[in-house]
């Protein structure tokens, strides 16, 4: 088990989803997963709001939540076991319970979670993390991420991932004069995001690419055919590549 499993010392195991003194069942896509009040209001202030507050499901024995069912077994593991298998899970999943981690305040299931992501940075995962890290405010991870990025320019490009890259992330990234790869592999790159995220303005995100870093040859056959940049730019990014 890895270190980053256990996370708090407390194990009800035995009552996890077990319908022994249950008084309060989760619907979840479908599936009725018995829990009980007490142990989820001690555990999460979000749990102890939605059970013991002015809530309509304060009187409801059955409450319906609109979550993934995977991720949601798996906090109410933590709950009741203060653990969490993160070795061996997908990222995807982590993702998934990041999220509702964060909606439901448990700071110390973040907290884990963070160093587990830092620790397991990979090209094939990174693009996907720095969305999520960027989404809930974890500077520290997304510089990681950064970071890495940076130092994976040319494996990244080729990553079937990074076309999954929001519009915001993608800009961050070409942004960094750290990110370095071939400037005509980047413009490839952003074309390709491009098709995958058809609804976004590739004006926009197509301007952080530096033509001047590209040869005369590469602008009139890569980059003049299609018809982004405006003719004048071209003209003028082949006026600094002769100067050079």
């Amino acid at each position: 088990m890895s270190t980053n499993d256990h996370i708090d010392s407390v194990d009800m195991s035995g009552l996890c989803m077990n319908e022994r003194y249950s008084d309060v069942e989760f619907l979840v896509e479908e599936q009725r997963l018995p829990a009980h009040r007490y142990i989820l209001a001690e555990r999460s202030e979000y749990f102890r709001a939605m059970l013991y507050g002015n809530l309509s499901e304060s009187k409801e024995r059955e409450i319906r939540l609109e979550v993934p069912v995977s991720a949601f077994k798996l906090i109410l593991g933590y709950i009741y076991t203060g653990k969490l298998p993160l070795s061996l899970l997908d990222v995807d999943v982590i993702m998934d319970v990041l999220e509702l981690a964060h909606l439901y305040g448990l700071l110390n299931v973040e907290a884990a979670i963070r160093k587990h992501l830092q620790q397991n940075l990979a090209p094939s995962n990174v693009c996907t993390i720095l969305d999520a890290a960027r989404r809930h405010s974890m500077d520290e991870l997304t510089e990681e991420c950064l970071k890495f990025m940076d130092r994976n320019a040319c494996i990244l490009l080729e990553e079937s991932s990074f076309e999954r890259l929001s519009k915001e992330s993608l800009g961050e990234v070409l942004q960094r004069n750290t990110f370095c790869a071939p400037e005509v592999q980047i413009f490839q790159t952003v074309c390709k995001w491009s098709l995958f995220n058809p609804s976004a303005d590739i004006k926009a995100v197509i301007s952080n690419v530096r033509l001047s870093l590209m040869s005369v040859h590469e602008l009139l056959h890569v980059v003049r055919p299609t018809g982004i940049f405006e003719p004048d730019q071209i003209l003028d990014a082949i006026d600094e590549a002769v100067k050079k």
